[in-house]
């Protein structure tokens, strides 16, 4: 009988999966249908010059967008941007801007945050308590928002 119930006991153990062991992790991050005027390669002329002045590639001397097609209305760029104050996290995303006729939206893959602990490096953003993937989140919706709001009130030309 005491071999049953510490065969039980291990069993139990075993079924306790450690976050690393049931993951579950952020994957993606997929904005809203913006409603925008224009033709999808008049939006994505727009887009191009607000992801050019609102993300940043997170690497020195790594080309910001990596493939646009104008005609079509897509651009996939490199977006990293950071969140938490203390410790602070950097994130990171493959950022792709959708045009079509009068609408557009944002889709960020890959997303990645980097681990400055025991040599680990970029890696996957776990969805589990404590990970603070919530603001990972917050984070990448704020940097999509930010361009949303540019390709839709494109800042007005002055005369100087």
């Amino acid at each position: 009988m005491f071999s049953v119930r510490i065969g039980l006991f291990i069993a139990g153990l075993v079924a306790i999966a450690s976050p690393a062991e049931a993951a579950e992790y952020l994957t993606s991050v997929t904005s809203e249908v913006y409603q925008s005027q224009g033709t999808k390669r008049e939006i994505a002329l727009r887009a191009n010059t607000c992801i050019a002045q609102r993300l940043a590639p997170g690497t020195v001397d790594a080309q910001l967008i990596i493939s646009s097609d104008l005609d079509g209305g897509i651009i996939v760029a490199r977006n990293a941007t950071t969140h938490g104050s203390f410790p602070e996290f950097k994130i990171r995303s493959r950022f792709t801007f959708e045009a079509r006729d009068g609408r557009f939206r944002i889709e960020q893959t890959g997303l990645e945050r980097y681990i400055d602990l025991y040599g680990n490096g970029w890696g996957p953003i776990g969805k589990w308590s404590g990970s603070q993937w919530k603001k990972a989140e917050t984070a990448f919706v704020l940097s999509a928002a930010s361009v949303a709001q540019c390709v839709m009130n494109p800042p007005k030309s002055e005369d100087w």
